[in-house]
């Protein structure tokens, strides 16, 4: 069995625009904070750039589903509300820059897997072998991730009638026949 190299479509340029958007309010409100102090618009301002970048990621995961883990999108939504709580503002400051990392990272990890994905043909029917340093999600066939190995997600896709491993590099793993 090989694997085959396919083109895929990527979420880069969608990414893109609320990415950059997301620094207006951001920095907009950074300098509220630091020249007026703690204030609810300020606060309302660093929040919305938060959000805004999370959009930008949430494009990204709605387009290549299973390559991010739910607490990785859970921290901007987390940081915008404690910072309605009004911690100093350098504390808002570096949530908000800490969150916004968080998202750029993620964005850019997306953007950068875009482009090809390997498949190889699998039979529904038969389980997943085993291997040693992968994380297991399921061991049977399901159109969803079905396990981890570092970086790389091995998701079941079924596309024109074949049912499909679908990775982002090629794993080598024996296969017993019988």
């Amino acid at each position: 069995m090989q694997w085959e190299e396919h083109d895929i479509d990527g979420p880069g340029p969608k990414m893109l625009f609320p990415m950059a958007w997301s620094l207006l309010p951001l920095v907009g409100g950074f300098l509220l904070l630091i020249k007026d102090g703690e204030n609810l618009l300020a606060t309302s301002f660093v929040a919305a750039g938060i959000m805004l970048s999370l959009i930008a990621v949430w494009i990204g995961t709605t387009q290549m589903p299973g390559r991010v883990d739910m607490l990785v999108l859970m921290i901007s939504p987390f940081s915008a509300f404690a910072l309605f709580f009004q911690p100093p503002f350098i504390v808002q400051i570096l949530v908000a820059i800490g969150a916004w990392t968080v998202n750029y990272r993620t964005a850019a990890m997306l953007s950068a897997l875009a482009g090809k994905s390997y498949r190889l043909d699998w039979d529904v029917n038969k389980q997943i072998p085993h291997i040693e340093s992968a994380k297991f999600f399921s061991r049977k066939w399901k159109p969803r991730p079905l396990f981890r190995l570092g970086t790389n997600v091995v998701r079941g896709v079924k596309i024109d009638g074949r049912t499909m491993l679908e990775s982002d590099e090629p794993i080598q793993f024996l296969l017993e026949d019988g």
